[in-house]
């Protein structure tokens, strides 16, 4: 896949950057999957990430969601490094193996990805900027064993940055979902945890 010109330049701004911990290089989120008969399958569903706007919060179009108050506003780089998996961004698939060249997901745009059952499977995401927000919410999904339930799911969703992409494509409708959704999950699920857990802490 072609670099988005616009990811493309940000990305490159944040690796010219003096500090390492600055450098999109230097905060990634791995994922792997062992294929191994009964193991879960992860299949993360089409959603989408808050977009930054200079205009107020009641500007919600289709193509935009705005909030002025906190998000990450981020561009994501996914990148097999072993085995094969299906990306799907805009609506089309992009079957990816080990040595292709990385998905390029700009800010805003829909976006999921699944595993292949039964193929072994190791990729990382990291985002421009970059930051340890990312962590913080695989952290948070995944603080209990399994897969996450639907109510984890949509808690993480709505006290993160992420946004399911619901059949229509009208985003203020996939807002007004998790709004509603995540504020119901927030009595029952267990909190957001308040820093990263570090390996080895």
């Amino acid at each position: 896949m072609e670099w988005d010109f616009r990811v493309r330049d940000r990305y490159q701004a944040e690796r010219a950057k003096s500090k390492l911990e600055d450098s999109p290089e230097h905060n990634w989120a791995e994922t792997t999957y062992d294929g191994k008969e009964g193991s879960d399958v992860i299949a993360v569903p089409n959603h989408w990430h808050r977009v930054r706007s200079r205009y107020s919060p009641a500007s919600i179009t289709d193509n935009t969601f705005i909030d002025l108050t906190h998000n990450q506003n981020h561009d994501e780089i996914m990148e097999v490094l072993e085995g094969k998996m299906i990306f799907y961004l805009d609506g089309k698939e992009h079957p990816t193996s080990a040595g292709d060249p990385p998905i390029i997901i700009p800010r805003g745009h829909i976006h999921g990805f699944t595993i292949i059952k039964g193929t072994y499977a190791r990729f990382i995401e990291r985002t421009v900027p970059t930051g340890t927000f990312k962590a913080l919410f695989f952290q948070d999904l995944f603080q209990r064993p399994g897969i996450p339930s639907f109510l984890m799911v949509m808690r993480a969703f709505y006290d993160g940055d992420a946004f399911v992409s619901l059949p229509g494509g009208f985003k203020w409708l996939d807002y007004l979902f998790i709004t509603i959704a995540g504020l119901l999950a927030k009595a029952f699920m267990p909190g957001k945890p308040a820093t990263v857990r570090r390996l080895g802490k």
